[in-house]
């Protein structure tokens, strides 16, 4: 019997330490999301960049965390960061160059506002200017308005003749009409 309250307290102890792992690799900082995401291609540089953490990070002064948005070929563009949300987010904006075409690496480091743990990371993603309009889908776009509007203006001329509508010429005049002005 002591055997087997042993052994039921021995699993409700292994049980309970399973219980605490997720809590445990929870109390690391990570990154929950970010704008813009990663790899992602835009038309135009983003005004404010965001990194959220799943908890607080340390911001009392900017050695607490940093920003590195880095161009392809190693060429650096200012930025600043601000901690918003409590301090749960990092806000950055950039001095973009005038033509910011091209691919980037927002290199970022950060550390847990509790234990002071660090973390860091590169968010990459690029800019490019919109592809020109399809012309051949354009063109059919145009070609069907025209159709369409010829096909229409088809109808309701065979409806006019069909109802003996003729706006040029004035009405027939009636039996009747023709004797009221006669005498």
């Amino acid at each position: 019997m002591q055997r087997a309250v042993k052994l039921s307290v021995a699993a409700l102890s292994v049980l309970a330490a399973l219980a605490f792992l997720p809590a445990l690799a929870d109390a690391q900082p990570r990154l929950l999301e970010s704008t813009p995401k990663e790899g992602a291609k835009l038309g135009r540089p983003p005004q404010v960049m965001l990194l959220c953490f799943n908890e607080p990070i340390a911001a009392a002064t900017p050695n607490d965390y940093s920003l590195t948005l880095a161009r392809a070929g190693g060429a650096t563009v200012p930025v600043t960061a601000t901690p918003v949300r409590g301090n749960t987010c990092l806000e950055a904006r950039a001095n973009w160059p005038e033509d910011a075409t091209g691919s980037y690496a927002l290199s970022w480091r950060v550390r847990q506002q509790q234990g002071g743990q660090a973390l860091s990371g590169t968010l990459s993603f690029s800019i490019a200017p919109p592809s020109p309009p399809d012309v051949l889908r354009l063109a059919l776009i145009t070609i069907a308005a025209v159709g369409g509007a010829a096909l229409l203006a088809l109808v309701l001329t065979l409806f006019r003749h069909s109802i003996g509508f003729e706006p040029h010429r004035p009405p027939a005049e009636t039996e009747s009409e023709s004797l009221v002005g006669h005498h």
